[in-house]
């Protein structure tokens, strides 16, 4: 018994070995050629959390704030025939807010001056070999948003508040079409970004999900 344990955990051992053999850097780079795609998009975004609760002259205002457009750009160095590591950003203009409960604030509107999340991701292509390219892969995001800006009442004064950075996390799936087999691609894809707005408005902490789900369409070029 005792020698067919050994002999067990010697070939354990081997099929380990080879396997980190197959997977490492040097053998990935003898199977497959490594490329470069920088993919530019248009990106429509939808926030989609909960309500965001602010100070308004020391009132609470419960408010929801509207879908905007933006531009994304992202690099993706495909290493291995299936995996990929991306970096991507993303840019749009201020966001609308629609203002729930105005209390004694008559005439109050609102706005996030800007989002911009960075993300580092992992994507997994799942048809390497067929004419579309389907990928899809988790991310991390560090999340910049732009101050809150609340104009109160009928003489224009605006309070800006700042908002704080984020980590958040999210996800990605979309696919790929070539351009006549060449260089240049079409494509399209779905990312959603858990993310929190947090900040202090008066003193007073203010928190909320922003959480919004981007769709986007653009094209790319491999090297």
């Amino acid at each position: 018994m005792p020698a067919k344990r050994t002999e067990c955990r010697a070939t354990y051992s081997a099929i380990a070995v080879l396997i980190l053999i197959a997977v490492s850097p040097s053998s990935l780079a003898q199977q497959f050629e490594p490329t470069w795609q920088l993919e530019f998009d248009l990106a429509f975004v939808d926030p989609s959390g909960d309500s965001l609760l602010i100070n308004v002259d020391n009132a609470r205002v419960d408010v929801d704030i509207d879908n905007q457009a933006g531009v994304s750009l992202r690099a993706e160095y495909q290493f291995a025939e299936t995996l990929a590591v991306e970096l991507g950003i993303l840019a749009t203009a201020g966001f609308d807010v629609a203002v729930g409960d105005l209390g004694d604030n008559f005439g109050v509107t609102t706005r996030v001056s800007s989002f911009a999340p960075i993300t580092v991701g992992l994507n997994y292509h799942f048809t390497p070999e067929s004419y579309a390219d389907f990928y899809a892969g988790p991310f991390l995001a560090i999340v910049r948003y732009g101050d809150i800006e609340t104009e109160v009442g009928t003489g224009g004064v605006v309070v800006r508040e700042s908002v704080d950075t984020d980590f958040g996390w999210g996800a990605i799936v979309g696919f790929d079409v070539p351009i006549r087999s060449g260089h240049w691609s079409l494509g399209t894809n779905l990312r959603y970004i858990d993310t929190n707005m947090r900040g202090t408005s008066d003193g007073d902490p203010f928190d909320g999900d922003f959480d919004p789900f981007i769709f986007s369409i653009g094209f790319g070029y491999r090297f």
